[in-house]
C-alpha cells in the first residue's frame, strides 16, 4: 500500500522478532564459503530515526527494542542483532537509530555477496537508494516485490534468501504472498523463503490461514509466533510470526534458546510464544 511508512512501527515487537530472525538465517549462511544472495522484496528505508516524528507520533519502538537493549542474554544469543544496532547509536543518550532489514543484510554479509532490495513507495525507494547506493554488493530496484519474485529468481549466486514482509494493509497482500512463493519455490527451490506476518485482532487475522495455505505447499516449513498480549475481539496487531521454508538444519534449536528470554522481555499481558516444524526437512 503506498501510503504505509514503516517508520511508525520501526524497532516496534515485530521488528524485533523478524530481525532477530533475519540475523540468524544470515549466521547459517555464512557457516560456508559459497557467497549468496539476499532478495528482500518489501526493503523500505533500511534506516529509521526513532527520535523524529513518525517513530515518535505512537513509540512503538518501547514496545520492542526499548525494553531488550541492554539485555545480557540476548545479546550473548544474538550478538549479530545488537551489533548492528550498536553501529549505527554511537550517542550515549540511548537509541536513536533503528536499523531495517536491508541494514542488517548488508551489514552482516561478506564482500562476496549481493544484496537485492525492492521498494514500490516512491520515497521509501528514494531513501533506500540514498543509503546503499555506494555499496556495490546491493542491486536498488523501483519495484513491487511480488513481482521481482518473477523476475529476479533464481538469485545470483544461486544461494540464498528471499525476505517476504508486505505491510498487509491491503488483504489481497495474503494471496500475494502465497502466489509469490509458489513461483519462488518453482524457480529457487534450494532458496530459503522468510516470511513475515502479524497476528491481528480476531476481526482481520488471517494468519492462521496463511500458515495453513504455505504448509500445503508441502516445503519444509519452520513457524515461530510471539504474541506480546492475548489476541484481541477488535483490529489491534497483537503479535507476529516468521514461516521459514526450507529453513536451515540447527535453527530450530537457536530459535529455542531465543524465544524464552525475549517473550519473557516483551509481552505485554498474557500473549503466548510458539515455534514448531510444520513439516519437517527430508
Amino acid at each position: 500500500m503506498l501510503s504505509y511508512r514503516h517508520a511508525f512501527h520501526a524497532g516496534n515487537h515485530a521488528d524485533v522478532l523478524k530481525h532477530m530472525v533475519l540475523c540468524l538465517l544470515l549466521r547459517h549462511l555464512n557457516k560456508k564459503d559459497k557467497p549468496y544472495a539476499v532478495l528482500d522484496t518489501h526493503a523500505g528505508a533500511g534506516m529509521y530515526a526513532l527520535n523524529q516524528a513518525y517513530a515518535q507520533k505512537n513509540s512503538e519502538y518501547m514496545s520492542g527494542i526499548g525494553k531488550i537493549l541492554h539485555h545480557r542474554e540476548l545479546r550473548d544469543l544474538v550478538p549479530e542483532y545488537y551489533q548492528v544496532i550498536d553501529s549505527i547509536n554511537t550517542s550515549k543518550s540511548g537509541i536513536n537509530f533503528y536499523p531495517g532489514s536491508p541494514l542488517f543484510s548488508c551489514a552482516l554479509s561478506r564482500e562476496s555477496e549481493r544484496i537485492y532490495l525492492c521498494e514500490l513507495h516512491r520515497s521509501e525507494f528514494e531513501t533506500v537508494y540514498k543509503n546503499f547506493k555506494r555499496d556495490r554488493r546491493v542491486s536498488i530496484n523501483h519495484t513491487d516485490g511480488f513481482e521481482a519474485m518473477k523476475s529476479m529468481l533464481p538469485l545470483n549466486p544461486k544461494r540464498g534468501l528471499c525476505l517476504i514482509d508486505p505491510s498487509y494493509e491491503l488483504k489481497s497482500d495474503y494471496t500475494q504472498v502465497l502466489k509469490a512463493l509458489k513461483t519462488g519455490l518453482s524457480r529457487f527451490p534450494t532458496g530459503i523463503f522468510a516470511i513475515w506476518y502479524p497476528v491481528l485482532g480476531k476481526l482481520k487475522d488471517h494468519s492462521k490461514n496463511l500458515t495453513f495455505d504455505i504448509k500445503r505447499t508441502n516445503a519444509p516449513l519452520l513457524q515461530v509466533e510471539l504474541n506480546i498480549d492475548g489476541q484481541s475481539d477488535d483490529f489491534g496487531m497483537n503479535g507476529s510470526g516468521m514461516l521459514i521454508v526450507n529453513y536451515p538444519y540447527g535453527l530450530y534449536e537457536e530459535l529455542e534458546q531465543i524465544m524464552g528470554p525475549l517473550f519473557t522481555a516483551l509481552k505485554d499481558g498474557k500473549g503466548s510464544a510458539r515455534l514448531r516444524i510444520l513439516n519437517e526437512k527430508d
